[in-house]
């Protein structure tokens, strides 16, 4: 059986514009709402704790809807660049961070059985949710937990010793090799 969408037109938010940081998800998926926009930086906290540096706003678009099992759901991308750490030379390297998401929204906990395999549960207890953190949370997901310059940009290779020319077999300090003098013996 189809049941009729009852959600109006999409409507869309400038990309120009602060996303806002409450929203009622449940309605804006009634509706069909589309929101696109800038989050500043003053407003991810744990992203910029858990980088170098925030540069520039974070992007998002988010589309609310109902799927087709009638279930309100919220997909988006957001992506904003960062200064990390690279784990070679200690310098700061820049890196662009996209997450892509689809969220199933649930009133409580006891509803995450019934959330579909495809989406990840999004709690919202009181008709107001707090986007900004929903949006971070994401986007926290997708930073690497280790971070380099590519090869040739990176000062830190002075640590990582080149092999001889090839035919010649590298020497290899290994814990091991002490065993294998003994059962030599």
């Amino acid at each position: 059986m189809v049941f009729p969408l009852l959600c109006a037109p999409n409507l869309v938010a400038s990309k120009n514009m602060s996303l806002p940081a409450q929203i009622d998800p449940y309605k804006l998926a009634l509706q069909g709402i589309l929101l696109e926009g800038q989050v500043a930086v003053n407003d991810l906290p744990r992203l910029s704790s858990s980088v170098m540096a925030v540069s520039g706003s974070l992007k998002a678009s988010i589309q609310f809807e109902l799927d087709e099992s009638r279930q309100r759901i919220a997909r988006g991308k957001a992506s904003v660049c960062v200064d990390v750490v690279c784990q070679r030379c200690l310098d700061a390297v820049n890196i662009e961070l996209k997450a892509d998401f689809a969220l199933q929204l649930i009133y409580s906990e006891d509803q995450i059985a019934n959330v579909a395999a495809n989406y990840e549960p999004w709690v919202v207890v009181d008709r107001m949710a707090d986007l900004n953190s929903v949006i971070e949370d994401e986007v926290l997901l997708v930073l690497p937990i280790v971070n380099y310059h590519r090869a040739e940009d990176c000062t830190g290779d002075t640590f990582v010793e080149k092999v001889a020319a090839k035919g010649e077999e590298a020497v290899v300090d290994s814990p091991f090799n002490v065993l294998k003098q003994l059962k030599q013996q």
